[in-house]
């Protein structure tokens, strides 16, 4: 049984007990090397300790998880957020493919992450590309929000204002800026609707395509509607999203 070495990071003194227990009673390989309620405290104990896993929960007073993570340069230990239902950070997690716990912490739920997280340790993977989307994501204010390319050993983040459209191919998504750059993803369209959030400048028009509303310039009201942007690029607005993009339009 390969050991494991971990930390729990939570302000609430309950859930890291809960959470301990239920380590020591079905994962007696992982040793808990010690307990943070705040990020000052989790830093200092991660230099110290060294851990191979970190438990982070995500609200805390003061500074959050993610806050944590933005120390680092390179995060060298692999994170299993912990998290009560926020679903803009759950969101941007599961954007880049990291693992989360949802309070109260299921054994099921668990035993699924550890088993996810012992694979990445065994293999030394980094997963720093997926922390950069992370930490790019939770930017509170739109405007920060950026998107990772990945393009072979590195990564481009492109500036979410600067995306014009996005379009769904399958099981891919192409992203075309303002300079008419043109990029994909292995991503749904649910995905990045999701990851933007309801009250963002992007707009389905059709099934199959995303636009920023910051980049139409002009959209004609009759059959069929068709909207032009920034980067020259012209769409049709399916006849079942008309009214509800002309109405974002007016406002």
């Amino acid at each position: 049984m390969t050991k494991r070495t971990a930390i729990i990071v939570d302000d609430e003194e309950r859930s890291r007990r809960v959470l301990k227990s239920l380590l020591s009673s079905f994962f007696p390989e992982t040793e808990v090397l010690g307990e943070a309620s705040n990020v000052d405290e989790a830093y200092e104990l991660i230099n110290k300790k060294n851990p191979q896993l970190v438990f982070l929960d995500i609200q805390m007073p003061r500074a959050n998880g993610f806050s944590l993570l933005k120390k680092y340069e390179v995060v060298p230990f692999e994170v299993i957020f912990v998290t009560s239902y926020d679903k803009y950070a759950i969101n941007a997690i599961k954007f880049s493919a990291l693992d989360y716990l949802m309070k109260p912490v299921e054994v099921k739920d668990l035993t699924e992450a550890m088993d996810k997280a012992g694979k990445i340790i065994d293999l030394k993977a980094n997963r720093n590309i997926q922390m950069i989307n992370l930490l790019n994501a939770v930017g509170h204010e739109e405007k920060l929000r950026k998107i990772a390319i990945h393009e072979g050993d590195f990564v481009k983040l492109v500036d979410c204002d600067h995306v014009v459209s996005i379009e769904a191919d399958g099981s891919y998504c192409h992203i075309i800026t303002d300079q008419n750059d043109r990029f994909t993803l292995a991503k749904y369209l649910k995905d990045f609707e999701d990851y933007f959030g309801e009250s963002s400048n992007f707009i389905r028009i059709h099934k199959s395509c995303l636009l920023n509303l910051k980049h139409i310039i002009k959209y004609s009201k009759g059959e069929p509607c068709i909207i032009e942007m920034s980067n020259g690029q012209n769409f049709e607005v399916s006849r079942r999203k008309k009214q509800e993009v002309l109405e974002r339009l007016k406002k």
